[in-house]
């Protein structure tokens, strides 16, 4: 049987209705991938959170427009962080800690990716155009999501690097929250040129992996980043 890949979800609030939503992206590469994807809806009891973990196979945290709560590091949010959503950091940090817990297979993106770092005790930069001198372009307002935007250096012999075959990447990107103190579980196994982290793996965990790019925008158009998701698929496959 396919792997359950569980998929993370934000709550789009709209005049006369909420509703359960996330980028179909997401679905289209875990299919793609020889998953099974299932829609995570955001709901604030242990239990049922607890339920996602003994169906799923494999954990994949989305990204979002909603920055990470900086309380959650220890912080005040600056002026330009717009828009934050507790409940859903509190969702996502429970479904991640009990993933870690449970040797789970898990990908973090974007958003995802800095939500991993913070729940494992590390910190973020909360807008990296005015905390980070000399940054360079992250968040091109008028760019396709399936555009190269910047090239990444991939670490040596990290499993981030076996998985494309490649020292380096040309990835789109759309984020202005980036790590800043990398949680002690995690390493760096990409960077940008202004040495923004691109990529984060557990030090421990068979399959714990974070991206700052948005690959599930570009498996049609560019088909090796399809790669990312059947290694994570293989991963939770063989647990």
């Amino acid at each position: 049987m396919r792997p359950i890949i569980g998929i993370t979800t934000f709550v789009l609030k709209q005049p006369q209705k909420s509703y359960t939503a996330v980028s179909s992206n997401y679905s289209i590469s875990i299919t793609k991938a020889g998953g099974i994807p299932l829609l995570l809806p955001m709901i604030h009891d242990a239990a049922v959170l607890e339920g996602y973990l003994r169906v799923i196979d494999g954990l994949l945290i989305t990204g979002g427009d909603e920055g990470v709560n900086p309380q959650l590091y220890g912080e005040n949010p600056v002026k330009e962080l717009d828009c934050i959503c507790p409940e859903r950091d509190e969702c996502e940090c429970h479904l991640f800690a009990q993933a870690v817990e449970q040797e789970l297979p898990i990908l973090g993106v974007c958003r995802g990716m800095q939500l991993m770092n913070v729940a494992a005790g590390g910190s973020l930069y909360q807008d990296i155009f005015t905390q980070l001198e000399d940054s360079l372009g992250h968040l091109p307002k008028q760019m396709p999501v399936d555009e190269l935007y910047h090239k990444i250096t991939l670490a040596s012999g990290s499993r981030i690097q076996n998985i494309f075959d490649a020292d380096q990447l040309m990835v789109n990107s759309f984020h202005h929250q980036a790590v800043k103190k990398i949680a002690d579980t995690f390493k760096a196994t990409a960077t940008s040129q202004d040495m923004i982290v691109e990529a984060i793996e557990h030090l421990h965990h068979p399959f714990a992996v974070g991206i700052q790019w948005h690959p599930e925008d570009l498996t049609a158009r560019h088909a090796h980043f399809l790669k990312l998701f059947e290694a994570f698929v293989e991963a939770a496959a063989a647990r």
